[in-house]
């Protein structure tokens, strides 16, 4: 009875520090995955990953601790089924378990007292009334605790596989819609392509007809040019025919002139030769007369003398003015040079 209130002692012991070490450890999980909220890791699948990779040594620190501390309770699993079967090896069995837990919790400080602590307490209950453990059953449960660690190292990997599998499906949608946006956008791009390219034909065309016009408006404009000097031209022939048509009346006035000085000049001609006809007359009649009176006779002699100049002097300024006249109408430029706008 004293033996079993000792172990029920022993055993609520051992159960207040496996809490306390869960405890610890939950407290160490929580510290090191922190609050999301706060952090602003959990916003977005990157930055959820990045955190993840951040708190990756942490994570794997803890789960080595929660592998040691597995080890642990199956190895203290194993021992109290061996008590049950083997009171008789229980100083053995207490030996083992003590370098077991020793090796175990040999690098956590923490976890390294508590372990010292529960092999002490153990050390001390086990040499009391355990029994060693055969050999059999240590290489039992060596492989019990390879398979363990297997299967958990298996489930770490699987889980971390699972998420990278998410992250690499997250990536996998985001670039599908990627993809399609792009293809969305090369459509648009094409269509545009498509009314640039028909913008581009009807500017060309609007182009040819331009080069045509053009071509045409030039052929007009030498057309134009060229019946412009033709019309230049006849408008100096008309300017030359207007100019002659002008000096053939100024010469045909003139020629009216000189006809009718001319004219003038015969008659005065006529008119002193009638005179000198006359005065012939007169002449001889005095001379029939002998005894009459003559004209010089009766006039002054210088009277007589100046009639006779008046007479040739009336002949020689006929003469003068037409010879005058002729050679003015010698001397005229007909034939003028230049453009004359005004034309009287």
């Amino acid at each position: 009875m004293r033996h079993f209130s000792l172990w029920l002692l022993k055993w609520v012991d051992d159960l207040n520090r496996i809490k306390l070490g869960y405890v610890d450890l939950d407290e160490k999980m929580e510290a090191a995955l922190g609050d999301p909220d706060e952090d602003g890791s959990g916003d977005t699948l990157v930055k959820r990953a990045e955190s993840y990779y951040q708190k990756r040594p942490q994570l794997i620190a803890l789960l080595q601790d929660l592998y040691k501390s597995y080890l642990y309770l199956s190895d203290r699993y194993i021992r109290a089924l061996s008590r049950n079967k083997n009171r008789t090896h229980a100083r053995q069995s207490s030996h083992v378990s003590a370098l077991t837990d020793h090796d175990y919790f040999e690098n956590d400080k923490e976890e390294d007292c508590w372990a010292v602590q529960i092999d002490s307490s153990d050390a001390e209950s086990s040499l009391s009334y355990q029994n060693p453990l055969p050999l059999a059953n240590l290489g039992y449960v060596a492989c019990l605790d390879a398979l363990v660690a297997d299967l958990v190292i298996k489930n770490v990997e699987c889980e971390i596989l699972l998420d990278e599998v998410s992250i690499s499906e997250q990536r996998c949608n985001d670039s599908s819609r990627k993809i399609e946006l792009q293809k969305s956008l090369l459509e648009v791009l094409e269509s545009e392509r498509m009314i640039l390219l028909h913008e581009n034909a009807r500017l060309g065309y609007r182009v040819s007809v331009l080069v045509e016009e053009n071509c045409e408006l030039a052929s007009e404009s030498v057309f134009v040019k060229r019946k412009a000097g033709e019309l230049a031209q006849c408008m100096m022939k008309m300017r030359e025919d207007q100019r002659v048509l002008l000096l053939s009346r100024k010469i045909e006035d003139l020629q009216g002139q000189i006809y009718g000085l001319e004219k003038r000049n015969k008659e005065y001609y006529e008119q002193l030769v009638k005179r000198d006809q006359e005065d012939h007359k007169i002449d001889a009649k005095k001379k029939k007369n002998g005894g009459e009176v003559t004209l010089e006779a009766c006039l002054p002699i210088g009277k007589v003398k100046l009639m006779k100049n008046g007479n040739e002097s009336v002949k020689g300024d006929g003469e003068k003015r037409v010879t005058k006249w002729w050679e003015r109408v010698k001397n005229m430029d007909i034939f003028m040079c230049g453009m004359q706008t005004d034309i009287s």
